[in-house]
């Protein structure tokens, strides 16, 4: 600690002498310039000078001559290939990164046809010489600098413009960066030549804290004039939640970002003058590094968006009804049919649509994956200008590096299992149950899930725990933390669980078995004698059943006995009825088996049957009606609603036809305890045998077995 205390104790009295040194250069610093600009010149005059600065500006009129034959060339060539208001994001960066492309090969031209001409016009002098190389160098910089801000900012033309920013902000931030990042490099480059020139050690200090200054009052200004253009921008790169709500980290950034960058600039002028006051390494660049480093970053965040568009394209309207038009009316065509325009665009676009629907999720989760990307190459960008390097496994900061790919790889493979699991158990509810019921109501006996949705919930639960522990596993092992013992302590922990809950066991083990035999599934109705109603949610251990009147009962699987699942392959509903003994049973007969035909035909409840209505004719004869039955197969859970409608039909058929429905009658003979008749029984006799009648009655019906009863 002495150590490190003496060496800043050094440092400090160096930085004073140091500035102590700059402070008595910088009266001098106008004439060191020009008794450095004389001192190259053998007559020391400065017309080497004004020499080397017309090649200069031939070099570049000729350069820029030739470039403008070339952009006029490579015009018709680029922009013939992409559409003039492109629909996606593919389309819009292709054409920013082709545009790009095309400037930079003018860029390349323009370097060449001036660094020639200039060759051609050379000066003896090496002083001309330098001058004339750092010109072309800062220029083609300004002009590599512009055609990123350019395509970056697209103030040309609002439909490739990938920022959210309107003409006037576009245009005018792209004017002043270009201004004030010129300016900078303007003043950078003469601080370079001087160097070469020979300026004096502390006035060339002086000059780069010069530049470093002027650097940071333009970028300083730019972002505190221009805040709120960049803040919309900042805004609008993330798409609003349902309520047209930004998130609350995204609007702390717009608010702040230009307070933060001010903040850093000041920072980096501060560290930057030291570093130069010291003679320390990662003196320059450090102000502008954030400009560099952002700039990098949309570039790679611009190809990393075009691959991910490329392998998931998003729906472009035009070209996917078209296409898909095209390939309908060709096997129409080749079956030997007429092809339909108007089903075959509806048929496109719904299977367009379709196949949007699930190429989003994963397309938005690799956009974030990119954005993490971008932000961590960026980070790294700047944090190598300053000299720190992030690869040094040594250090604290390359193993939070390496804790943090762990961690992306982790939430990329946990939230792709999500998607993965939720888009296949939505395919299969849309092929299962097309019309699935609605909301809130629980239909007894109906059809349930399949048993890949039933499985796969499950299934997803195990994966994610397993990329968890992994992932957790591996950080502890990137930290330093030996995880052997950990995985021994596991072993040790699961014995015990084993001994200790055996029947935690005994219900994990016992549902895995049912789910094997595929006992049931989720929505489906099921009575396991202590409990019944819908499956509503299986887990590891239990499950719950959904009552139809609302109750939720939680059944652990050890302690199920049997399954009785109705919700299977069909269900049989059998109808009894009484009618009178004048019925003409074969006219009834008919009059059951023309409505059981009008049921199947009907839209709604046809295809509810899987075998139509029949008469089962008369299945016994009481003493006041005869019993009839009719029998019916219809899809599970269905069987209620059409016994409803078969009962309301019946009536109205045999009303219209005179078959009449039998009421009980019961005549009651009043005797004395002889067994005579009584010719005229007295009222309270009447009453008396009339309740023991009825009494008789109910213990029958008690005592039958009830028929088709609601589960």
């Amino acid at each position: 600690m002495s150590m490190d205390m003496s060496q800043t104790m050094n440092e400090s009295f160096q930085l004073r002498g140091a500035v102590r040194e700059l402070v008595a250069a910088a009266p001098h610093l106008p004439d060191e310039l020009m008794a450095t600009l004389r001192g190259v010149s053998p007559d020391a005059s400065l017309t080497w000078l004004w020499n080397a600065l017309a090649v200069l500006a031939i070099a570049l009129i000729a350069g820029i001559v030739v470039q403008l034959l070339f952009r006029h060339w490579a015009k018709t060539v680029y922009l013939t290939r992409f559409a003039p208001e492109p629909e996606t994001r593919a389309g819009r960066i292709a054409f920013l990164l082709g545009r790009g492309f095309v400037m930079s090969l003018e860029t390349i031209v323009f370097l060449v046809t001036a660094w020639l001409t200039a060759v051609l016009l050379h000066e003896d002098m090496a002083a001309a010489r330098a001058t004339v190389q750092t010109g072309l160098l800062a220029y083609t910089a300004w002009r590599v600098i512009r055609l990123v801000l350019f395509n970056i900012l697209a103030p040309d033309n609002a439909s490739y413009r990938m920022l959210t920013m309107d003409d006037a902000s576009a245009a005018s931030l792209y004017n002043a960066l270009r201004a004030g990042l010129g300016m900078s490099i303007l003043i950078i480059s003469l601080s370079v030549l001087m160097a070469k020139l020979g300026l004096g050690e502390q006035s060339h200090k002086l000059a780069l804290i010069i530049s470093a200054a002027a650097s940071t009052l333009i970028l300083s200004g730019i972002a505190i004039i221009w805040r709120k253009s960049v803040a919309a921008a900042i805004e609008g790169s993330r798409p609003a939640d349902g309520d047209g709500h930004i998130s609350p980290a995204l609007h702390f950034v717009a608010r702040v970002w230009h307070m933060a960058a001010v903040v850093y600039f000041l920072f980096a002028f501060g560290a930057s003058s030291i570093r130069i006051l010291l003679d320390q390494p990662f003196s320059s660049g450090l102000v502008g590094a954030p400009v560099i480093a952002l700039v990098a970053a949309l570039m790679l965040h611009g190809l990393l968006l075009l691959l991910i568009d490329r392998l998931l394209p998003r729906l472009d309207t035009r070209k996917a009804k078209a296409s898909l038009m095209q390939d309908l009316a060709r096997a129409e065509t080749a079956a030997g049919e007429a092809p339909d325009a108007g089903a075959n665009a509806s048929q496109a676009e719904a299977e367009a649509l379709e196949a949007e629907s699930a190429r989003a999720p994963y397309r938005d989760l690799f956009d974030h994956g990119a954005g993490i990307l971008t932000l961590v190459f960026s980070a790294w960008l700047l944090l190598r200008t300053w000299g720190i390097s992030i690869m040094d496994d040594s250090s604290i900061l390359g193993n939070l590096i390496e804790v943090a790919i762990v961690a992306f790889l982790g939430y990329m493979a946990y939230q792709s299992v999500e998607i993965a699991v939720a888009q296949t158990i939505r395919r299969d509810m849309q092929r299962i149950a097309p019309g699935a019921q609605e909301a809130g109501e629980i239909e007894i006996g109906g059809t349930g899930d399949s048993r890949l949705s039933t499985l796969l919930p499950i299934f997803r639960n195990f994966l994610l725990i397993t990329i968890v522990v992994i992932s957790a596993m591996l950080i502890l092992s990137q930290i330093g933390i030996d995880i052997a013992p950990l995985f021994a302590g596991a072993g040790v922990v699961g014995l015990a669980i084993g001994f200790g809950a055996q029947t935690l066991i005994r219900d994990i083990f016992s549902g895995a078995f049912y789910l094997i035999d595929d006992a049931f599934r989720k929505g489906e109705y099921i009575d396991i004698g202590s409990a019944k109603g819908t499956v509503e949610k299986i887990s590891i251990r239990s499950m719950q059943l959904r009552h139809h009147r609302g109750a939720l009962t939680t059944v652990p699987f050890g302690e199920i006995k049997h399954v009785q699942n109705f919700s299977r392959d069909w269900a049989i509903m059998k109808l009894a009825f009484r009618v009178t003994y004048d019925t003409d049973t074969e006219k009834m007969r008919k009059i059951i088996k023309k409505f059981g035909q009008e049921l199947l035909n009907d839209p709604y409840y046809g295809p509810m049957f899987l075998d139509p209505l029949k008469s089962q004719g008369i299945l016994s004869m009481e003493d006041s009606a005869m019993i009839a039955r009719v029998k019916f197969t219809s899809r599970p859970g269905k069987q209620f609603e059409l016994r409803k409608v078969i009962y309301a039909g019946l009536q109205d058929l045999f009303e219209k036809n005179g078959i009449r429905f039998a009421h009980r009658e019961v005549t009651v003979r009043v005797a004395d305890a002889d067994g005579r008749l009584l010719p005229a029984p007295t009222p309270a006799q009447i009453a008396g045998a009339a309740a023991g009648a009825h009494a008789g009655i109910l213990a029958a019906e008690a005592g039958a077995p009830a028929q088709d009863s609601q589960p």
